[in-house]
């Protein structure tokens, strides 16, 4: 398979993963994908969207912290293979008053939602 037809595989994948995220069925993948690098796909979303805006970070001890693995696991109340258990992602797809990113910040891309609920589903893994 070519570069763009991969690429076309993929955005297809994603839109329909997204498509059922947005009814809570939770969807096993059921293309082969690489795993979801923490360290490389899923912190950079979480400091660029949580703690970049002085939310989750080191300008506000009163609130916690998304600094590392240990704590978006556990306050982001992640289940490894269920996104729709998982704070974490029910608060970021999930339009409400606790939305997140807060107002006046945008709230994540389809993408980024879609990696961070790939993430889940494929253990969360600090990896």
């Amino acid at each position: 398979m070519n570069k763009r037809a991969r690429y076309q595989h993929t955005v297809l994948f994603f839109a329909a993963l997204i498509t059922l995220a947005a009814c809570q069925k939770e969807v096993l993948p059921t293309a082969e994908l690489p795993p979801i690098s923490f360290n490389q796909k899923i912190m950079p979303i979480i400091a660029a969207n949580c703690t970049a805006a002085g939310c989750h970070g080191q300008e506000r001890p009163e609130e916690f912290s998304l600094l590392s693995y240990e704590s978006v696991m556990e306050h982001g109340d992640v289940v490894a293979q269920s996104p729709a258990s998982s704070s974490l992602y029910r608060i970021i797809k999930t339009p409400g008053w606790e939305v997140m990113p807060p107002d006046p910040n945008p709230p994540l891309s389809d993408q980024q939602i879609a990696l961070v609920y790939l993430w889940i589903l494929q253990g969360a893994k600090n990896n």
